[in-house]
């Protein structure tokens, strides 16, 4: 978890005063230097460049319609793997809630400990950190499925983004394509089997066929 958030879980991408996009991820969003594993980047693992992670392509889609876009990152690792804890994770995201984003996306799945599930309904907790990170229902928020396909809390997100009016962007079928993955560019499986350039692109792309800012 440290690994993953270090320096900070929430770190912020300077715009010029223009709307905020808030990206409440885990690695895929941005893994810190972790050289053991052969990863010494800060953005999303395995991009080969932060320009090119899925988070630094939306940016750089949305800031060529609007000058002045800012970002926020809230690296949610640390929730996903213990989510029933609640709010006692969710205070060390304070920031990114105080952000007041107008567009949040949430693409997050992959860490959630599936023998928590039976003792942990998944469904009530991730629609309490959309709350925590959207108080006063303000933003348009998109979610998105596990890339690493996880058919049990996949449906909890659909159920809440049902239960909710959200768009829910499918990625499962990108983990299933190893061209959409690091392979044979890490050592490290784990790493490798995170999505590449190609991978980020595609996310990057289906995200944004949902975004809706309004002038």
């Amino acid at each position: 978890m440290v690994q993953q958030q270090s320096p900070s879980p929430v770190v912020f991408l300077r715009g010029s005063g223009g709307r905020k996009v808030l990206f409440a991820g885990n690695s895929i969003t941005r893994h810190a230097p972790k050289p053991e594993i052969g990863w010494t980047a800060s953005w999303g693992m395995a991009a080969s460049a932060e320009d090119k992670d899925y988070v630094h392509l939306v940016l750089g889609a949305l800031r060529s319609r609007e000058i002045g876009i800012e970002g926020c990152i809230a690296q949610l690792a640390a929730w996903e793997r213990q989510y029933w804890l609640g709010a006692d994770i969710l205070k060390d995201y304070q920031a990114a809630a105080d952000f007041a984003a107008d567009l949040i996306i949430v693409r997050l799945a992959e860490n959630v400990p599936r023998d928590q599930l039976d003792a942990h309904s998944f469904a009530p907790a991730y629609a309490d950190l959309l709350d925590f990170l959207n108080p006063h229902r303000q933003a348009q928020v998109i979610v998105t499925t596990s890339f690493w396909q996880a058919e049990c809390v996949d449906a909890d997100i659909r159920l809440v983004a049902a239960q909710r009016g959200l768009p829910v962007v499918e990625l499962g079928h990108l983990g299933k394509n190893d061209a959409m993955k690091a392979v044979g560019l890490f050592e490290h499986s784990g790493v490798a089997a995170h999505p590449g350039d190609a991978g980020m692109a595609a996310i990057a792309a289906a995200i944004l066929d949902q975004v809706k800012l309004e002038k």
